[in-house]
């Protein structure tokens, strides 16, 4: 379901993409420039804007019925977050894979009910990205695939195709090309 989701966002930012194709070099271009500002706030915070930003809250506080419908999500998501088991797996893979291999690999994922993991976009573009995923739907080699860069960091995936399988005690990593339930490949526990 939550692949199917993921696929239905996708093809919505795709229309929403090729409606704004004419400004996309300069939205690309802005975004960099706000990835870039942020990431340097991070790094080194600037106190006066920080306290300006604290001084306009305070002037303008949110409605009391605003802030707890904020505080009521946030309470939800926190014990959302709580109840989801630490185990399953996670099978990471590229459209660098040749596009037969990665069929199959998507195929298996599916049958057994593993998400399929990209690190990120095809080209660093969107449609491309939404139109490779859709060709493999309209194929019927998988439900769609979820992209999602911190996982490849949270495991240390360097290479493809990984399996991740993850248990209470930690987690173990399958390197290599895996075929069905006979793994073929390099494998490291994490505890």
């Amino acid at each position: 379901m939550k692949l199917m989701n993921l696929f239905m966002v996708m093809l919505l930012l795709t229309g929403r993409a090729v409606l704004a194709e004419t400004s996309s070099v300069t939205d690309r271009e802005w975004l960099k420039q706000q990835e870039n500002l942020s990431e340097q706030l991070h790094q080194h915070p600037d106190k006066q804007l920080q306290q300006e930003l604290e001084a306009q809250i305070n002037r303008n506080p949110l409605p009391k019925s605003d802030r707890q419908f904020i505080d009521n999500l946030v309470s939800q998501q926190k014990a959302a977050n709580q109840e989801k088991p630490a185990e399953g797996a996670l099978y990471f893979v590229s459209f660098s894979i040749p596009e037969e291999g990665l069929k199959r690999m998507l195929h298996e994922t599916r049958q057994y009910g593993i998400p399929a993991t990209l690190r990120g976009l095809v080209n660093n573009d969107m449609k491309t990205t939404t139109d490779a995923v859709l060709q493999l739907v309209k194929d019927g080699v998988t439900d769609g695939v979820q992209i999602d860069p911190t996982l490849y960091t949270q495991y240390s995936i360097r290479s493809v195709p990984s399996l991740v399988v993850r248990c209470q005690a930690g987690y173990d990593v399958v390197r290599g090309n895996i075929h069905g339930q006979t793994g073929a490949g390099e494998s490291r526990t994490n505890r």
